[in-house]
């Protein structure tokens, strides 16, 4: 988890001796290791223990307070906590010396005990502001000390392997940042532009940080930044503080730029890495008309390959393999950029033989010198590319010399190319991004927050765009699924809602443009068709190329008939050479995925494609504010934010909840690549108030211990009679003699389906938050229940896809 004092807070921990160890525990300190360990080993606070929850309760129950402190005042300013009667139950029940004990009720007891009953960070932060009243005598050191306390045993607990909730330990965290950081002087800066919509914001300890560096030659400082922390704004401020230096500001999206030399002041200099090399390299070919607009394609590329050895799955080589070169920082050719591995003409990946490297070599190398020439020619495949002039440019070793400084923006998705370009610079550079929402390794991006290496590193973690509720999710899906801990996402002190609750305009978001169609076609139809806005505009979903292969498709005489004239010159190549079945068996071997998503569409939907193409563009509106749902792809929709997100259903999936993961022993989170959970977390993060997930979505949070409970006394569950257990398959009951009972929380997915919750027995509890529910019940009134083992059903194509992973 992230440290959450800066260096220069830090001083005096010699005071705060749980604070320290928390730090230090995080560090890896071997000593703070061994203390927390030992810790751990002496109280019984291990995995094997069915009691390790309430004998970390006995330990919290040992922590000194000041001599200032009135136990029996300290107690009455509980008396307001919507858990107190929990705890109480709780202690009274399980640990009746802490709570009969001769001096009175062991307050710290009930404090640990509320903390692990806690079910967000409200509830800490209720429990703050309890023990903070006057009357309640409890200083500040000691409440945060205690919470420094449980929060590194549950951390420690975490990774022993103990079945217990990330979300206990990151309410604590979330509660000590922001107080923490509410605390430290703030520096209040007027915003002048549109884009902060000319409001007074606080400039966080981690952003002045930043603002007190002073950059010098040669330095290379990295900003690692989660999801709409103020990237932008900083970068803006730094500019502003160091007047006189003169900066370069770059990045790879053209809007990005404009945007930026709206919001940069006068000594910053905006552009993009291709409008910069087009401008030294790129405008020569195009007063040749010697430009590719587009990509380079294995279509084009087979009318160029030697005679005898032609065909779409060596143009894809080839293809793969200038794509490869362009984005090196490699100064030729060689068979280090052909692919490992290819699909044969069965579709199936094999590896590529030495031979058929050597040869891809030959024929990408002679296209790119034939690409190089200023002289007119007819084949497109040597028409220069926009990354073909980049990498001219990045040849030339060109020099940055008028700048003090460099910033490149999303250098997550940085080439080795553009690194080069950047670190051969005489100047200092900054690189800035989020190395989580790396989401185009395809192009050859190879996340240069990672690889570069830096002389400062400074990290941006609390986001500005979301509340508590969806930093949560997007913390745990990085926790999760890709083991970080270090480093921990945070939002701000507003309300967001994550069970299905809706607010302001929604955004549904998919990973392809084929759910982005299913979408559109969902909310307009009806009789009140919704209006919607495809994010990027109509023009570039390409309805038009939906409608160019459903005529394809159509028999001849049915296009002379009907008068079907196809628009895409590309496409309307295909009527005269093999007909739709050929261009489908081109666009499979080439592996063009956005032609494929549009195959798909046309395949699925077929004659209604003209009426439902017709529709969307009729419900379609340019202006995103009077839309009632914006559509679009997480590649489309990164860098934006929008009041309700919903996460469709086609992102990698984790098939069932924790506890029956057991039960598909072919399922590893680590089987996925980096790419798709990055996929999901921008997909997360994008939503400011409201995020409505999917099923596989929750399954991720369970993985993390997060089941969506609350506790209820179990008296007041049964007041109307009895009470079943929620869980489809379990026929248990409450049992009457049990002191708490756990709640599942209602929630809705994005697919509209609804999980109502209800109440859990406490074997079903156990097995979802393992030794927490031994604060409801006794291990052996847990153990004297029927276990009820669920039967998982997964869908075909899911069950299919596990099989073969």
């Amino acid at each position: 988890m992230v440290s959450i004092l800066d260096p220069e807070q830090k001083e005096g921990l010699e005071f705060i001796p749980w604070k320290k160890l928390y730090h230090r525990y995080l560090m890896n300190e071997e000593q703070a290791v061994s203390k927390v360990d030992g810790i751990l080993l002496n109280q019984g606070i291990e995995k094997e223990s069915n009691l390790c929850v309430l004998n970390l309760i006995h330990y919290v129950a040992t922590m000194k307070c000041s001599p200032s402190v009135d136990p029996g005042k300290a107690l009455w300013s509980l008396r307001d906590h919507h858990l107190l009667p929990e705890a109480e139950a709780c202690v009274r029940q399980h640990l009746p010396d802490l709570y009969f004990a001769a001096a009175g009720v062991n307050m710290w007891a009930l404090v640990a005990a509320i903390v692990l009953l806690s079910s967000s960070v409200n509830d800490i932060q209720q429990l703050l502001f309890c023990l903070r009243r006057p009357s309640s005598t409890v200083t500040m050191p000691d409440i945060t000390e205690t919470l420094y306390c449980i929060a590194v045993l549950l951390y420690a607990m975490r990774e022993k392997g103990i079945n217990i909730s990330n979300r206990i330990h990151y309410n604590i965290f979330y509660c000590l940042y922001l107080q923490e950081n509410s605390c430290t002087q703030a520096t209040e800066v007027k915003e002048e532009t549109s884009v902060w919509t000319g409001k007074t914001i606080q400039l966080t300890h981690e952003q002045r940080l930043i603002l007190n560096h002073k950059m010098e030659p040669l330095q290379v400082v990295k900003i690692m930044a989660f999801a709409g922390t103020g990237k932008t704004s900083t970068l803006v401020k730094y500019a502003e503080k160091w007047s006189g230096s003169k900066f370069l500001y770059v990045t790879f999206n053209k809007s990005i730029a404009k945007q930026a030399e709206r919001v940069f002041p006068s000594n910053v200099t905006c552009r993009t890495f291709h409008s910069m090399a087009y401008r030294h390299v790129g405008q020569k070919y195009q007063s040749k008309k010697k430009l590719n607009l587009f990509k380079l394609t294995p279509f084009m590329v087979n009318f160029v390959l030697a005679e005898g050895k032609a065909g779409f799955i060596r143009a894809k080589l080839v293809c793969k393999t200038l794509e490869n070169f362009f984005a090196s920082a490699d100064d030729e050719l060689n068979v280090d950029h052909v692919p490992i591995w290819c699909k044969d003409t069965h579709g199936q990946r094999v590896m590529v033989e030495q031979s058929e490297k050597l040869n891809c070599v030959l024929e990408a190398s002679r296209i790119w010198d034939n690409m190089q020439k200023l002289g007119e020619c007819r084949e497109e495949a040597y028409q220069m590319t926009h990354d073909g002039y980049l990498k001219l440019w990045q040849l030339s070793k060109p020099l940055l010399d008028s700048f003090d400084a460099i910033f490149v923006d999303e250098a997550q998705d940085c080439t080795p190319a553009i690194m080069n370009i950047v670190l051969s610079q005489p100047c200092g550079k900054i690189f800035v991004g989020d190395p989580h929402q790396q989401i185009y390794t395809f192009r050859g991006a190879v996340n240069a927050l990672f690889t570069v290496p830096h002389t400062h590193v400074f990290y941006l973690t609390q986001s500005f765009r979301f509340g508590v509720e969806i930093a949560y999710v997007g913390a745990t899906i990085l926790d999760v699924c890709k083991r970080v801990r270090k480093k921990t996402l945070v939002g701000g002190n507003h309300q967001s809602g994550i069970r299905g609750d809706t607010k302001g305009q929604v955004a549904l978001l998919s990973r392809t443009n084929a759910t982005v169609f299913d979408e559109a076609v969902r909310v307009t139809e009806g009789e009140a068709p919704a209006r919607i806005h495809l994010i990027g505009g109509i023009k570039s979903f390409g309805l038009d190329r939906i409608v160019d292969i459903w005529i394809l498709l159509q028999p001849e005489e049915e296009r002379k008939k009907r008068n079907l004239f196809i628009k895409d010159r590309f496409i309307r190549r295909w009527v005269h050479k093999e007909g739709f079945s050929g261009f489908k068996r081109y666009v499979t071997t080439a592996e063009d995925k956005e032609l494929e998503a549009k195959i798909a569409v046309v395949e699925k939907y077929n004659i209604r494609i003209p009426e439902l193409v017709e529709r969307i563009g009729k419900c379609h509106v340019e202006d995103v504010d009077f839309a009632e749902y914006i559509l679009g792809t997480v590649h489309k929709a990164k860098g934006l934010e929008f009041d309700t997100v919903h996460v469709l259903d086609d992102f990698v999936k984790v098939p069932c909840a924790r506890h029956n993961l057991a039960q598909l022993p072919h399922f590893r989170v680590e089987s996925f690549s980096e790419d798709e959970w990055n996929l999901l977390y921008v997909a997360v993060t994008r939503a400011k108030k409201c995020l409505i997930m999917t099923k596989s979505l929750e399954n991720i949070l369970t993985l993390a211990g997060e089941y969506f409970l609350q506790t209820e006394l179990t008296s007041n569950v049964l007041k109307t009679g009895v009470v079943h257990c929620c869980v489809g398959q379990c026929n248990n009951t409450i049992p009457a003699d049990t002191v708490l009972t756990m709640k599942k929380l209602p929630i809705t997915y994005s697919n509209r389906k609804e999980n109502q919750g209800g109440h859990l027995c406490h074997s079903c509890a156990e097995q979802r938050i393992g030794p927490l529910a031994f604060l409801t019940a006794s291990p052996k009134q847990v153990h004297s229940m029927h276990r009820t083992v669920e039967n998982i059903v997964l869908p075909r194509h899911e069950a299919l896809l596990f099989l073969v992973f």
